[in-house]
């Protein structure tokens, strides 16, 4: 589909920002995405909620879709599993705070 650079950021702590992390896009639309990613909580900061699952953390993301620019969004995650492959790999939903104009206008991954 199309590669994927995320950060977790806390809900709690804001200036605590994870390292990027590469994955890969499974599902997209102008609203949110599904990502196939090897690590749910980057440095210890998980994609969804703080330790006590009592703040939401933020998730803010890269999309490169060959042939067209990168495209940045932002926003929370609404679900999470263990992915079916790669064998140890996880899968979320992350739903955007702003519907991006380039994914409204129809982007769509080659």
């Amino acid at each position: 589909m199309a590669t994927v650079v995320f950060t977790v950021q806390s809900g709690r702590d804001p200036a605590r920002i994870s390292s990027p992390v590469t994955g890969t896009v499974r599902d997209l639309s102008a609203l949110g995405m599904s990502v196939v990613t090897p690590k749910l909580a980057p440095d210890g900061i998980h994609v969804m909620y703080d330790t006590l699952m009592v703040t939401r953390n933020r998730v803010d993301a890269t999309v490169f879709v060959e042939g067209d620019p990168p495209v940045r969004v932002s926003g929370t995650v609404v679900w999470f599993r263990g992915a079916d492959e790669p064998k140890g790999a996880y899968i979320f939903g992350m739903r955007f705070d702003n519907p991006t104009k380039e994914f409204e206008e129809g982007l769509t991954l080659r």
